[in-house]
């Protein structure tokens, strides 16, 4: 039992021990505070859409959270060489991954059990960062009409299946090839590329006759006339293709596909670092200048909660699922 004289001093030492807790109280409500640089990994080879959105994501990210922020390019294997290795870095949210609709949702079916990671139990999201619809385009060479009612004759009227080309095997631009194909009763014959530069190089010279890239990837070629876009696979007409009439438009509602990207670390990071990811990286994106120039260059910007990129996620998981699975593609 206490000591009489102890308890009655015992209020009186309560006000001297106080402030020593209050420091400790102030670094519990502190944000997280990264200790070494971070690194965003680009699954993709560099130059390409998403190497440009995730140098311009890092160069501002880095004032915001005093640290350096350093790109690295790990493109190979539909973009699974990238995601892999942060699914295998540490726990501690400094590695991230500049994902895609391919590496998080379509290398579910693609790859048939042999992917290297798992997109949702070794991931956590931070937030979505652009989404960027497709086109159906042909190159300067097309000789008949560049209406979709013009392609479709000409592609019928071969008599053989005409060659298009994507990035790869299971690529957006390879499944919306399908997709269009199948829905519209053309025969095309896919040509799969390692990156989208080589296939557009094939369909300006007259070697392929459609390809069915994003907007932000052929931004240039549309502007130099060497690519014309023939139809929008998007909801609503592009804000910088607003001459170009969607599939839906032309009466077919169901052909929508596009490209989106999404920044994700490590699962099991610490809580307090994915909210502040989160909470600067939305801020960022949201900004007037950040917005501006991705959106110039064909990026339509959607950041958001974590939540609502995994919701997108498991939506393309399903419904590029079944596309892979109709068409019989397979991982290169």
């Amino acid at each position: 039992m206490m000591p009489r004289r102890a308890v009655l001093a015992a209020p009186l030492l309560l006000p001297l021990a106080a402030p020593c807790l209050l420091p400790l109280a102030a670094r519990a409500q502190q944000p997280w505070q990264p200790a070494r640089p971070l690194r965003i990994l680009v699954p993709f080879p560099a130059g390409g859409s998403f190497d440009v959105q995730a140098r311009l994501i890092a160069e501002r990210l880095a004032p915001a959270l005093g640290q350096a922020v350093v790109v690295e390019n790990r493109p190979g294997a539909g973009g699974t060489i990238g995601a892999a290795e942060v699914a295998h870095a540490a726990p501690d949210a400094l590695t991230l991954l500049l994902g895609s609709n391919g590496t998080q949702a379509a290398n579910v079916t693609l790859y048939q059990g042999r992917l290297p990671y798992d997109p949702v139990r070794d991931f956590a999201p931070l937030t979505l960062v652009a989404n960027y619809p497709q086109i159906v385009a042909v190159g300067d060479g097309w000789p008949a009409d560049r209406s979709l009612p013009g392609l479709l004759a000409a592609l019928k009227a071969k008599g053989e299946p005409s060659p298009f080309g994507s990035s790869g095997n299971g690529s957006p631009t390879h499944l919306a090839g399908e997709m269009f194909a199948r829905a519209l009763g053309v025969a095309l014959t896919h040509v799969p590329y390692r990156g989208q530069g080589p296939a557009l190089n094939d369909l300006m010279g007259g070697r392929l006759a459609l390809m069915f890239p994003s907007v932000a990837d052929v931004l240039g070629q549309l502007r130099a006339g060497r690519v014309h876009a023939v139809a929008a696979m998007s909801e609503q007409r592009l804000a910088l293709l607003p001459e170009v009439p969607t599939l839906a438009e032309l009466g077919h509602p169901g052909l929508v596909s596009s490209i989106w990207a999404g920044l994700y670390a490590r699962a099991g990071s610490p809580p307090a670092a994915l909210a502040r990811l989160n909470a600067e990286l939305v801020k960022l994106l949201q900004a007037p200048e950040l917005r501006g120039r991705l959106e110039a260059q064909g990026f339509e910007v959607l950041p958001g909660t974590p939540e609502a990129l995994a919701e997108r996620q498991a939506a393309d998981t399903l419904r590029l699922g079944a596309v892979i699975r109709a068409s019989g593609a397979t991982a290169d």
